[in-house]
């Protein structure tokens, strides 16, 4: 069992390592709140589509920033927009230029190249897509639908089983 002695020693040990230390820890440089806030997008914004369900016409790739844009799906409304070749498979649209979001996407292969999504008894008979959209039936809220990533990937949903 310790002295008194040794229990003494041992508090001032312990006193003297804490006060060293946050002597220490104030001559770290602090980060101010400002510093470390969100940064905008080094690289702009990659969207990767996958299941394009053949290399026909163009898959168009529109980027929201808000959600009445989104709502809407309005192309002049889009802070971004591209026409893609179509490949099976996937497709890939840069947009270089987008540095801060959140943005929500919005992709629709346009297999005819009339750059509109047909449909055939208020049913689309092209690919298209939202992201955050859990199924081809889900219009996600802006909210759900946005994100602040660099990349962001949205699969293709086709309802006319071609």
């Amino acid at each position: 069992m310790p002295t008194f002695q040794q229990r003494l020693t041992g508090i001032a040990v312990s006193a003297g390592i804490l006060i060293g230390g946050a002597w220490l820890a104030s001559k770290v440089p602090s980060v101010e709140a400002n510093e470390v806030a969100a940064k905008p997008l080094a690289t702009g914004l990659e969207v990767t589509v996958e299941g394009v369900r053949n290399g026909n016409g163009q898959v168009i790739v529109m980027v929201m920033d808000n959600r009445d844009a989104l709502k809407t799906y309005d192309y002049q409304a889009a802070v971004g927009y591209l026409e893609v070749p179509a490949s099976t498979g996937r497709v890939l649209a840069t947009f270089p230029d987008l540095t801060s979001g959140p943005f929500a996407v919005v992709a629709i292969h346009d297999e005819n190249g009339n750059r509109d999504l047909d449909m055939k008894n208020q049913i689309p008979t092209e690919g298209y897509t939202v992201s955050g959209a859990r199924d081809a039936y889900d219009e996600p809220p802006f909210s759900r639908a946005a994100s602040d990533q660099p990349r962001q990937t949205v699969r293709m949903f086709y309802l006319d089983r071609n």
